[in-house]
Formats: structure tokens, C-alpha cells, sequence
């Protein structure tokens, strides 16, 4: 079994690095089949779909919002998208631009289509299916897009690990300190192996791994000592939102008495027990990004 484990994350460890280099529509279509499988986990252990059933329209619609949602990203991409096209997707209408505004009729006209699946099978379905395909569809859905959003940045060969460095070492860390200095219960009747000492463990680790890459990135790009200082905030904030992302897949499953959401990967379970931290993180540290960096000269 543990050998399983280790050797299943080597591989995911060098898939993850060659998309992460490649970038682009490959990185894209990567990240909507993940999406999508995470998306068939998460609504199967939630009993959106029962079990028996081969098929589910409330399933099927959050499938094809997501399927439509990367397929829109993949519209724009320098590589598809038309000069004409993408100058008509930055244009700006009032608050947002059209592609923002694509996005989110996207999403608008899939939490619309299962909520007519809704009215018109009544009473077919319960409104906690109802309201766990809707979530589904932003906990699978769309967060795992920012990882793609990341790597269009200026700068995105290097900033895409920052999710990763600041999930993976931190759960890393979060363990070997837990499992060494561990003493004190952080959620005992949710997660009792995680203590407040593999908490601090999996903060200090998660920040330090991304300072590193931060130096890495202010020496390669020749920017402000002060990226190395947004780039240990981005560890920090994004290691906290790693241990929220794990405790909420555990939270899930216990509610759902599963105990993984899946099996595609061996010794870890399915793509959301893997990703589970990453599925927060990413969207942290996009927003941290966009924002922070701001302050500093590492967008030039």
C-alpha cells in the first residue's frame, strides 16, 4: 500500500511538472478532465446520484457547465482565439469584461438548467442534491481553473507552483511535525491526527517553500527584494487555506460516510483526495496575486 502511495505521487509529481511547463490548451484540457472527474466523485459520494443509477440529469448538466466553462477558456487561448475574437472578449461592458461575463452566464444557465430539473421531476430529487450539484460544480468546477489563470500571468512558469508549493509542503510538514511534536488536538471529532503542532509545522514549511521560490523568481526576473516578502504572504495565506481544503474533503466524506471519494488513483483515493488542498489554494493565491503583485515590480 505504501508503495502504492509513494510511487502513484511520483507520477502525478512529473505529470503535474510537464503541464505546468507546457501550459496553454494542454494545461487547460488537463485541468477540465480532472474537473470533470472530480466533479463525478464529489456528486456520487454526496448521493446526487444514487447508487445503481448509470445515470443522472443533475449530474449531467453540472458536467456540461463545466465541459462549456473550460471550453470557453480554451476559446480565448492566443493559440484558437482570432485577434477579432479575443479583442471582443477584453472588451469592457460596465463592471466586467465579455469574457468574464461568458463565464458567468456559463455557470448562471447551469444552476438554472438543475434547478428546472428540479421543478419539473418533482419530487424526484431532494433539494440537498440539488444544492451539492450546484456546489459541486464551484468545488470541482471552477477552482482548479485558477491553477490555468496562474500560468497565463506574466511570469507563469514560476508562479504556478506557488498553489502546490504551498498545498503540497505544507501537508508535508503538517505531518512530520504532527507525527513527531503533535500533542494537541486541533479537531479531534473531525480529523483526530491533526494536531495544533502539525498545524504551525505545515504553515512554517508551506511559507518557506514558497520564499524559496520567490528568491528563485526575484533572482531569475531581477524584481524588488519585496516580491520575496509577497511570495512568503502568499505561503503563509495559502497553507492556511491547504489545511481548510483537507479538513473539508474529511468533513464531506464523514457526513457521507465514504471514505475516499474515489479509487482512479492507487494509495491515494480519487482526484479530489489528492487535491483537496490544491482545490483551495489555487484560487488564493490567484487572487493574491493579481492583487499583491500589484505593490511590487514583478508584473513589469
Amino acid at each position: 500500500m505504501v508503495w502504492k502511495r509513494v510511487i502513484s505521487g511520483v507520477v502525478i509529481l512529473i505529470i503535474t511538472i510537464v503541464l505546468g511547463i507546457l501550459g496553454g490548451p494542454v494545461l487547460c484540457t488537463a485541468l477540465g478532465i480532472i474537473s470533470c472527474v472530480g466533479y463525478v466523485e464529489f456528486t456520487n459520494a454526496t448521493k446526487v446520484r444514487e447508487e445503481g443509477h448509470r445515470f443522472n440529469i443533475l449530474q449531467g448538466i453540472g458536467l456540461a457547465t463545466i465541459v462549456f466553462y473550460y471550453g470557453a477558456i480554451l476559446l480565448q487561448d492566443d493559440m484558437y482565439c482570432p485577434e477579432a475574437v479575443k479583442e471582443w472578449f477584453t472588451r469592457t461592458v460596465g463592471t466586467f469584461n465579455l469574457f468574464t461575463v461568458l463565464i458567468l452566464l456559463i455557470f448562471v444557465v447551469g444552476f438554472i438548467g438543475i434547478l428546472y430539473a428540479y421543478i419539473f421531476t418533482y419530487p424526484k430529487f431532494k433539494f440537498t442534491q440539488i444544492s451539492h450539484a450546484v456546489f459541486g460544480m464551484l468545488y470541482t468546477g471552477l477552482t482548479l481553473s485558477f491553477i490555468y489563470y496562474i500560468r497565463e500571468l506574466p511570469g507563469g512558469i514560476f508562479l504556478v507552483w506557488m498553489p502546490f508549493i504551498s498545498a503540497w509542503f505544507s501537508d508535508t510538514g503538517a505531518y512530520v511535525v504532527g507525527v513527531t511534536l503533535g500533542k494537541h488536538k486541533m479537531t479531534p471529532r473531525l480529523s483526530p491526527k491533526k494536531t495544533y503542532e502539525g498545524a504551525a509545522g505545515g504553515i512554517i514549511t508551506g511559507t518557506l517553500g514558497s520564499i524559496i521560490l520567490g528568491i528563485i523568481f526575484a533572482v531569475v526576473h531581477k524584481t524588488s527584494p519585496l516580491a520575496v516578502l509577497t511570495f512568503a504572504g502568499m505561503g503563509f495565506i495559502g497553507s492556511i487555506a491547504s489545511m481548510c481544503g483537507d479538513l473539508a474533503a474529511s468533513a464531506i466524506k464523514r457526513n457521507n460516510d465514504v471514505k475516499d471519494f474515489g479509487k482512479i488513483i492507487p494509495g491515494h483515493g480519487g482526484i479530489i483526495d489528492r487535491f483537496d488542498s490544491v482545490i483551495f489554494t489555487s484560487p488564493m493565491v490567484y487572487f493574491m496575486m493579481t492583487l499583491l503583485l500589484q505593490l511590487t515590480d514583478l508584473q513589469q
